[in-house]
């Protein structure tokens, strides 16, 4: 219990040993420091200096011979306020410069495609064009086919968060899936057309932004591709709505 406190304060296994050490030796020379914590004696000098450091141990001489002995306990406290004002610091420090690390990101060639596999890699997209859109921008979907149940009734939930935020939601459905048009059709800003069951497909592309998402729905292996592309988003928008178009509501 003790070793695993301070362990989870940032010691390390060396110094919890020398540390733990020295509390039961009192004021000890390096000899007795070793033998009682296991450390080597190569070793020993530089974990002492580490505690020394952190203001956990100090050193005296007598007789030409250099002791150890370990501080209050109480210091340990000390030791976590100091650490907390230098991450406090440490924290100020990158704010700063927080910025210039988002620039630079932004700044940087990216990826045209991402793969994403399994249930949490749809998880993840979905979550991705709902963060990505913003109040009357349009989320156009066509395609899908049967489902687990578990699967329907996490996108359902997703669907009226996507309504509450403002996103329009407009999708080429198959018409054999009106239990999930049902479900959904009374949502705001969600807009519904069929397309004929022969249509049927076990995938969903997804239209955002800039984005391309094929959700390729195999209860065993599920996969989302995500193209990120102008060009390719703006191609697949026009296919949509040249079907959107042409079919009954």
């Amino acid at each position: 219990m003790i070793y695993d406190a301070l362990k989870r304060i940032g010691l390390t296994g060396g110094e919890i040993k020398v540390y733990l050490a020295l509390l039961e030796l009192g004021s000890s020379s390096t000899g007795r420091i070793t033998k009682k914590s296991g450390i080597s004696g190569s070793k020993v000098y530089e974990v002492l200096d580490r505690l020394a450091n952190k203001g956990l141990a100090s050193s005296t001489i007598k007789n030409g011979v250099k002791y150890f002995e370990v501080a209050q306990p109480t210091k340990i406290l000390e030791y976590l306020e100091e650490k907390k004002e230098s991450v406090d610091k440490e924290k100020q420090e990158i704010l700063k410069i927080m910025p210039q690390l988002i620039l630079k990101q932004h700044s940087a060639p990216k990826a045209e495609a991402k793969v994403y596999t399994g249930w949490e890699g749809m998880k993840t997209v979905n979550e991705d064009i709902i963060n990505t859109l913003k109040k009357g921008e349009e989320w156009l979907e066509m395609g899908l086919t049967t489902q687990p149940e578990s699967w329907e009734n996490y996108f359902n939930k997703k669907q009226k968060e996507r309504a509450k935020k403002g996103i329009i939601h407009k999708s080429l459905l198959n018409i054999q899936y009106k239990g999930l048009y049902a479900a959904r059709k009374n949502l705001p800003h969600t807009y519904y057309k069929f397309l004929p069951k022969e249509f049927e497909m076990p995938i969903s592309t997804d239209i955002y932004s800039n984005k391309v998402a094929i959700f390729i729905l195999l209860k065993e292996a599920p996969t989302t591709i995500v193209i990120e592309s102008k060009i390719v988003a703006d191609s697949f928008k026009k296919y949509f709505y040249a079907i959107w178009n042409n079919v009954k509501k």
